[in-house]
């Protein structure tokens, strides 16, 4: 499987002016840090020089901050940032029309993203809370939860209840 940062949850590094190679961060600093910050070594190895990226001097720093991110960390962790990608991708894998599928936009309340994908006969609700507090959304009796994907909410009655940062996926019934 391939995994980049995104995959550990790295944030943003903050890079030194001395250690820049951008050169729109060099040219713009300090207003404009470029984008070397998320160009920084993939973390493999908390305890490896270099992070496990190279037995070489790498072309940018390795943060610290990304240390404890590291994947041989979150191997360690089921509920890492890498352990619910990896369960999440191995379940959009069983659903072809989340791969492939037509998309359709649903209206939605902010600060709700929801959309329908379908594929095949095959016809799914995506509803993703993108707020840090659980809401509440009224949904059709037409979907039925779909589970496995490692997301927070609940579907009581007519009302969709999704945890803070969760998601929603239900297939028509």
């Amino acid at each position: 499987m391939c995994i980049r940062g995104e995959e550990l949850g790295l944030t943003e590094a903050e890079i030194d002016f001395a250690d820049l190679r951008d050169p729109w961060g060099i040219e713009f600093w300090p207003d404009f840090k470029g984008r070397d910050g998320c160009r920084t070594p993939m973390p493999w190895s908390s305890q490896l020089p270099n992070a496990g990226f190279s037995t070489a001097k790498p072309w940018l720093p390795v943060p610290r901050e990304h240390l404890s991110l590291a994947v041989d960390k979150q191997e360690e962790d089921p509920d890492s940032v890498l352990q619910t990608f990896r369960t999440f991708m191995a379940w959009r894998k069983q659903h072809p029309a989340l791969v492939v599928g037509d998309l359709a936009m649903v209206a939605s309340t902010d600060p709700l993203l929801a959309f329908e994908r379908s594929w095949e006969g095959e016809r799914l609700l995506c509803v993703f809370n993108f707020s840090n507090h659980e809401v509440s959304q009224p949904i059709s009796t037409d979907w039925r939860p779909i589970d496995g994907h490692g997301f927070g909410a609940t579907l009581e009655g007519h009302q969709l209840v999704l945890s803070p940062f969760g998601a929603w996926f239900g297939q028509q019934s």
